[in-house]
């Protein structure tokens, strides 16, 4: 939630701030100046979130897996919407290409987090809803992960999410102001990025060491 945060102020700044609207367009050098701006920031909250999975193989593998997915289906589907068709739109469809090369060549990984926050800022999505939208996935997975390890039934789960969401939204509101920083030891042993549950990551990061495994990741 805190890499949300960090990705979609850093990617609105960095596509509005000094650069007019109609020169974006007119001036490809401007522009290319934005997108690698932009890339860089990306770059390195995506080297903040390797480094925060670096112990857990699992959770990394479906972080890049995810965010993979999530950029190909941008670059596919939403690049290509009428409602991209403007100078910040196609900034931003700009920006996800170089960022897709990127991955393959793989000079970064393109972390879920990262990716997901990209996206909301590229289509419009507020910070806020951007929010909202990422805790509601999250909770959604656990209670599939409870599915289909046959603790609770489709239509409880629902019933339980439903319950969750006010719990999610106090959450939101104690937390939301959190931001990704590294830059001095402030930031580091501060409010910042961080885990809360250490060793509910190391219950995790041994589920390539079970017999029988229920998930793909």
């Amino acid at each position: 939630m805190h890499l949300i945060s960090r990705v979609q102020s850093d990617v609105k700044d960095s596509a509005t701030e000094g650069v007019d609207t109609d020169a974006v367009k007119a001036d490809e050098d401007t522009t290319d100046s934005v997108a690698t701006d932009v890339i860089d920031i990306l770059q390195r909250i995506d080297d903040y979130h390797q480094t925060m999975l670096s112990s857990n193989s699992v959770a990394m593998r479906a972080s890049t897996a995810q965010g993979g997915g999530l950029l190909t289906l941008f670059n596919r589907g939403y690049a290509h919407a009428r409602f991209m068709d403007h100078a910040r739109g196609q900034l931003c469809v700009a920006i996800a290409k170089r960022l897709q090369r990127l991955a393959r060549l793989g000079e970064m990984r393109a972390h879920w987090p990262v990716i997901f926050g990209f996206v909301c800022a590229a289509v419009g999505i507020s910070i806020e809803h951007t929010q909202q939208l990422f805790m509601f996935q999250f909770v959604r997975q656990i209670f599939s992960a409870a599915i289909r390890l046959n603790l609770v039934g489709p239509l409880r789960a629902q019933a339980l999410q439903c319950d969750m969401q006010l719990a999610a939204s106090d959450l939101l509101e104690q937390h939301a102001h959190l931001r990704v920083a590294f830059d001095s030891p402030e930031d580091v042993f501060g409010e910042s990025a961080v885990y809360t549950e250490p060793v509910l990551e190391l219950y995790q990061g041994m589920h390539d060491r079970l017999y029988s495994r229920i998930f793909n990741s």
